[in-house]
């Protein structure tokens, strides 16, 4: 749903419902993405994992923290249209490089600083409600 919304809906229907939506789901699974990378390197290397409950509360909490500091100060808003420009350029450039074309510049994305989605903040229980299963909280058997 995330990368539906993200990559065709809101280029096709760019509105208020598919910003939130994005907002949305962005604070619903992002938390849990770095909680299974972690989960699932130390699966690789034997390890079994621990506390991944509270990885899942401070991921949530620091996503929720990011939402509101993009949205209400210009700041924050600069380091995420940047930060995530030179996350995403070697992405690109590797792309455009196997597509024939030359390296891009560095860049930066899109973001629309709009206090209105902090109504979307309430989303992050859903990854707060997901830590609360026992197999977060301790390794298995």
């Amino acid at each position: 749903l995330w990368a539906l919304n993200d990559h065709v809906l809101k280029e096709a229907w760019a509105n208020p419902f598919t910003g939130k939506l994005s907002d949305v789901v962005s604070l619903m699974v992002f938390p849990l993405v770095p909680a299974a990378i972690y989960e699932w390197s130390l699966a690789l290397v034997g390890r079994t994992p621990r506390h991944t409950a509270r990885w899942i509360v401070i991921f949530s909490v620091a996503a929720a923290a990011v939402m509101a500091g993009i949205n209400t100060l210009d700041s924050w808003a600069w380091a995420y249209e940047h930060g995530l420009g030179a996350a995403q350029w070697p992405f690109r450039a590797l792309w455009l490089l196997l597509s024939g074309h030359g390296v891009p510049p560095l860049g930066t994305v899109v973001l629309t600083m709009d206090a209105t989605d902090l109504f979307c903040l309430p989303a992050v229980a859903f990854p707060l409600w997901m830590a609360r299963d026992p197999r977060w909280s301790s390794p298995s058997p």
